[in-house]
């Protein structure tokens, strides 16, 4: 290895994580403007994402990833789910659904977190717990924000809870499954 080698490297690096951040934050965009069909509301794909990138990328990068995410909405790109037409901005993250985009934040740090300390544990098991400790996180940050505009009653439940349970479950059912099935891989 020679001087040049070394100025190389993280110059390299940070080429190779700024590529990373931008497909996540790709990802997450597209995720949050495909809408499937469900009951009794349709459901983005964005918390199968969100918790997908916990799983494969750790906390630190999936956590950048996020953040980069909120950053380009909160500077006015359209990224969020209905934007446009609905106004992107800081104003979006202030409304309703403002906590739990915060709450991907610490669903997907949370999930790569208990993924680097269970890691030797088997992944079906890992990822089961990392994407549950995820989503606890993200439904909490979400539901005490969302309190301050419907209340905290069953309202909040009727609102921000009970309509996404079941969609959320399977999506998090479909992240334990690609990482499993990649660990797997991987491990053969």
């Amino acid at each position: 290895m020679n001087i040049e080698t070394t100025r190389r490297q993280p110059v390299a690096r940070l080429s190779r994580e700024f590529f990373v951040i931008l497909i996540g934050t790709a990802l997450l965009t597209l995720s949050a403007k495909v809408a499937v069909p469900f009951y009794p509301v349709p459901m983005s794909t964005q918390t199968l994402v969100v918790l997908s990138l916990g799983l494969f990328l750790g906390p630190v990068r999936s956590g950048l990833v996020v953040t980069a995410y909120l950053l380009q909405g909160m500077f006015g790109l359209p990224v969020f789910a209905g934007t446009p037409p609905a106004p992107a901005g800081l104003a979006y993250i202030m409304g309703p659904t403002g906590g739990f985009l915060i709450g991907f934040v610490l669903a997907a740090g949370a999930a790569g977190w208990v993924v680097q300390m269970l890691g030797r544990v088997g992944p079906a098991l890992c990822a089961t717990v990392a994407v549950l400790f995820g989503s606890i996180l993200m439904y909490g940050t979400g539901l005490l924000w969302l309190g301050g505009f419907v209340g905290y009653g069953q309202d909040l439940l009727s609102a921000g809870l009970y309509p996404f349970l079941l969609a959320d479950l399977t999506k998090a059912a479909i992240a334990v499954l690609l990482f499993t099935g990649f660990r797997n891989r991987c491990a053969m």
